[in-house]
């Protein structure tokens, strides 16, 4: 029995060797794995913009002794080194990549859905002050009753993509929330495009990288809504050309997910009305609602009018005696394109960025009609559209 013992004794100690030895080695190899992606780092020039992320990246903190003793300097230096670690794109599509293969379905705000779809987590509304909001744009209806005025608000992707949701995963009743902003509503048409959408909802009616919805969802909208605003005929067909192949979106950007590409299209609309567009923060005018210079920018979308603007003109020369007001977030952008055929005049002003007085836009303007359009998440969060309606 001694000798049983005496023989096993040092196969332990063999084993208890070799664990030692790999963890030493591991420990090395660690520290060299660590010391050269520094020294990458170091060596490699520091981006300002990721485009993936579709954000500034930190840079080297400014030293001073006032943020060495309240230590934001070191805050801002573990920031620096975060954005700037070398190859950081790559690691953080392989975490992402390595996650959804242990199931999970959300990242940074945004569902991991099915056929690829990222589909952006609705916030929860302040009710306060959506109810402001209501209540600012009833008191600018009972201002301006001899206004056609019109609200549409277009359900998330969300919602009419709910098949596309993992499984089990938490959404908002955005149909409950419809209803409740077209029951508070007074003097204003409250168009709900949910049905045309929903019937449609096999089609791609929402960018799977990014949060707007697609033209042919707009061209959808248009057609179920138009005779509620008193637009008469929209019989008259679009040509639709495929402008991009290749767009990654913000929805791509905010959760690290870059497994695809979206198409963009554009509806011409089969008409003989030309227009002109105005820009006024730049006083760009132009004949085209598209900027094909931002196909070679990373947020794609913004062929729709370069993006936003606080307010742009679109003169036509339709000649039938109405000005539209457009009330809108950027959901509206890809709209326009089936609106214009049937105004004189369209005034596009999105309030995040509008300061001015609207008041005197619409006497000096001679508006007719007022749509008010926005989708589901930017109204029930917005507050800036209380503060343009709001007269002091």
């Amino acid at each position: 029995m001694e000798q049983t013992n005496n023989y096993r004794r040092p196969r332990r100690s063999c084993v208890e060797q070799n664990r030692s030895t790999q963890g030493y080695w591991l420990g090395i190899l660690l520290i060299v794995f660590i010391v050269l992606f520094d020294l990458l780092g170091i060596f490699s020039p520091d981006k300002s913009f990721s485009d993936n992320e579709n954000r500034k990246l930190a840079q080297i903190p400014t030293y001073s002794s006032k943020a060495l003793l309240d230590g934001s300097y070191f805050a801002e230096w573990e920031d620096y080194v975060a954005d700037q670690f070398f190859g950081r794109d790559f690691w953080i599509t392989l975490r992402l990549k390595c996650a959804k293969l242990f199931g999970q379905t959300e990242s940074n705000g945004v569902y991991l859905g099915d056929d690829d779809y990222l589909i952006q987590i609705p916030t929860e509304p302040d009710w306060n002050n959506v109810d402001g909001t209501l209540a600012a744009v009833n008191d600018f209806a009972r201002r301006h009753e001899e206004l056609n005025i019109n609200m549409m608000i277009v359900p998330n992707a969300v919602s009419v993509l709910s098949d596309k949701l993992p499984a089990n995963a938490p959404g908002r009743d955005q149909a409950a929330d419809l209803k409740y902003i077209s029951s508070a509503l007074e003097g204003v048409t409250f168009l709900d495009p949910s049905a045309a959408l929903n019937k449609h909802s096999q089609e791609p009616l929402y960018y799977r990288t990014d949060h707007h919805w697609t033209s042919l969802a707009a061209s959808y909208a248009f057609s179920a809504t138009a005779k509620a605003m008193g637009i008469g005929s929209v019989s008259q067909g679009y040509d639709v050309y495929t402008v991009s192949t290749s767009f990654e979106g913000t929805l791509a950007s905010k959760s690290g997910d870059h497994s695809v590409r979206d198409v963009i299209e554009i509806y011409v609309p089969k008409t003989d009305a030309e227009y002109r567009v105005t820009y006024e923060d730049t006083q760009e005018k132009t004949c085209s609602l598209y900027q094909r210079d931002c196909l070679f920018e990373k947020d794609q979308y913004t062929v729709f009018f370069g993006g936003n603007h606080p307010k742009i003109t679109i003169e036509t020369t339709v000649d039938c005696g109405r000005t539209l007001l457009l009330l809108k977030d950027s959901y509206a952008n890809c709209y326009v394109q089936f609106l214009y055929p049937y105004y004189d005049e369209i005034v596009m002003i999105d309030p995040r960025y509008y300061y001015d007085n609207l008041e005197a836009v619409i006497s000096r303007e001679g508006v007719t009609d007022v749509l008010f359009l926005y989708n589901a998440d930017t109204f029930l969060s917005d507050t800036s559209l209380k503060d343009v309606l709001t007269v002091e």
